[in-house]
């Protein structure tokens, strides 16, 4: 029991069309007709699943579609209306097709198809976001990503975390499965921890515990005295520096990890002068023109970068810190220059220079939520609190084992080059509202 595959299509378009997370990959633009490149019947039901690859204004995109006679969908689409497709006949049959992820039978039937019958489960959570993803969690223990928007050969993500296992980085969301279709990946799974605490969440907790307290520091040549900053800093009972100098050495296993399991480079000041030029544009001339004229041979390695490297995307559990996400999402890809999900090659610097400028943007976000009349003083506790951090977790990094052969080896050049991709990142912000 399954409609046809014009049926389906015919129902796709339309679908398409009122879907949220469609229009914002069309960037406003009228979409254009949309083709059907496959129709694969997964199960033909009741109740029936299957997936189909779209073609319109130039992406191709995955709908799974499931489907039961009109006589038993009302249970399924049940406060769930905005899901249904619309309808088919089949052999006589009135058959409501929907979106598959509104029926929890389908999606665990899914995961098993994932996993190649490797995994099963009992229960599914969706998780509401408006991205071009669907994310699942089944029975609290594993996370599937269904990509909504696809992309050419491999996807960065999946790659990333497939070859960063292989290569024994384990400081990861260990990846389960990875699900391939038409030169597509269509979806992954991966561990999901649901003890750990996300790296932007401690921080803020960390910072709040500081901030309490501003209105009980001596102001008395406090706020303009750094060492006395630092040492309230340090003393707070949220201190994170210790957890920060963790962070940085899983950092530098993530790097060492990335230049084994991608190619690698000797790094030149010509193409990271480039790279700034790009990036940052007039504010960052003059410092690639410094870069340029640093000694050939002693910048350390271009090498495959995370490319996204901030504090949600790394998480805090039992056994030590996660990486927990990459850059994936075609909505949000205007945060770096180039194509969507372009694989992102460069100087380790840059990952640090992602995570130095998170530090440097959560303090910010905590002082937003404190009384004005605590403004100074809160602004000195805020300032050493993120100096504290970004130092401990560079003096984590570069203290590891395998990261002297990927970085600058003069603390000149290296200081120079972080610094510069850091002001990138402050340009970057300026000029992208979505990045706030």
């Amino acid at each position: 029991m399954a409609p046809t595959s014009e049926a389906l299509q015919a129902l796709a378009a339309s679908f398409l069309d009122r879907q949220e997370w469609f229009h914002l990959t069309v960037a406003g633009a009228l979409p254009g007709p949309s083709e059907l490149v496959a129709c694969d019947i997964l199960r033909e039901g009741p109740p029936g699943l299957a997936r189909l690859v779209c073609h319109c204004s130039g992406r191709r995109y995955q709908l799974l579609f499931g489907w039961r006679p009109a006589t038993t969908a009302g249970a399924v689409l049940a406060g769930r209306e905005s899901f249904l497709a619309g309808s088919a006949e089949d052999g006589g049959t009135h058959l409501l097709v929907y979106d598959a992820l509104a029926d929890d039978e389908l999606l665990i039937d899914l995961l098993e198809l994932v996993t190649d019958s490797r995994e099963h489960a009992e229960r599914v959570r969706r998780l509401e976001t408006l991205v071009s993803h669907a994310s699942l969690v089944f029975d609290e223990r594993l996370f599937m990503k269904c990509y909504r928007v696809l992309e050419e050969g491999p996807r960065p993500e999946a790659e990333m975390m497939f070859r960063l296992d292989d290569a024994g980085f384990n400081a990861l969301l260990a990846p389960v499965a990875r699900w391939r279709a038409h030169g597509y990946d269509l979806a992954v799974v991966r561990e999901f921890l649901p003890g750990a605490l996300e790296g932007r969440l401690l921080a803020l907790t960390s910072l709040r515990d500081l901030l309490a307290h501003a209105d009980e520091v001596d102001d008395a040549g406090v706020d303009g005295d750094p060492e006395r900053l630092e040492q309230e800093a340090a003393h707070a009972g949220g201190d994170l520096a210790a957890e920060t100098r963790r962070l940085g050495a899983t950092t530098a296993g993530l790097h060492v990890a990335l230049e084994r399991a991608f190619d690698a480079t000797a790094a030149t000041p010509a193409a990271l002068a480039e790279t700034l030029r790009q990036a940052g544009g007039a504010p960052l001339e003059e410092a690639a023109a410094r870069i340029a004229a640093l000694e050939p041979g002693t910048l350390g390695k271009t090498i495959r970068l995370h490319g996204d490297y901030h504090l949600r995307r790394v998480m805090r559990a039992e056994s030590g810190w996660l990486v927990a996400g990459f850059a994936d999402d075609p909505l949000y890809a205007e945060t770096h220059p180039g194509p969507s999900l372009a694989p992102r090659i460069g100087s380790p610097l840059e990952d640090l220079a992602d995570m130095c400028f998170a530090l440097e943007r959560v303090a910010a976000e905590a002082l937003e939520q404190r009384p004005d009349e605590h403004g100074a003083r809160a602004a000195g506790l805020a300032g050493a609190w993120e100096r504290r951090n970004r130092s401990a977790f560079l003096a984590g990094y570069f203290a590891s084992p395998g990261v002297a052969d990927l970085v600058p080896t003069r603390p000149g050049a290296r200081d120079l080059l972080l610094e510069a991709f850091v002001a990138v990142r402050r340009v970057r912000y300026e000029a992208t509202p979505s990045a706030r």
